[in-house]
């Protein structure tokens, strides 16, 4: 595979393996476990449920990723952002998330929702600096127990 900048990159097929062994990495470091037959099989088949979804590399290792979910012809979910626990702080996240934004935006969503975990502390500040502000619970999810949202 050949170099790739620090930016989002649409996923691709061929990213599937370095995708499942970066969730492999990630997921522990948020004391979260990849459960790819159970509730993560939709890694398995990123394009069918996800309406766009990115990747992030360091040259050849894939760090970072975020995903955008249509819940409605105007509303839509932000999804699957993960960044390697030593890329924290350094504004990788924030770019992965306003990525995710201005698609929306070009898209003509007008609302942007996304479930979290209370103990997600970083990742809550993150959104919140963005401008997400807590909201009803809006989906089932077991797992999360913070739910936010943004006006585009």
């Amino acid at each position: 595979m050949e170099p790739r900048p620090f930016g989002p990159i649409a996923y691709q097929t061929a990213y599937q393996p370095l995708l499942l062994s970066f969730l492999e990495t990630c997921l522990p470091e948020s004391h979260r476990s990849l459960d790819i037959t159970g509730r993560h099989r939709y890694y398995l088949h990123v394009e069918a449920h996800f309406k766009a979804f990115w990747c992030m590399f360091d040259e050849t290792r894939m760090i970072g990723t975020v995903a955008v979910s249509e819940l409605s012809h105007d509303t839509c979910e932000l999804k699957s952002l993960y960044l390697l626990e030593c890329y924290h702080g350094m504004g990788y996240g924030k770019k992965l998330i306003l990525h995710a934004m201005t698609y929306a935006k070009a898209h003509g969503y007008q609302k942007m929702y996304l479930d979290s975990l209370s103990t997600s502390e970083k990742a809550l500040a993150l959104y919140r600096k963005l401008g997400f502000h807590d909201t009803a619970r809006y989906n089932t999810n077991p797992c999360s127990d913070v739910f936010m949202v943004k006006e585009l």
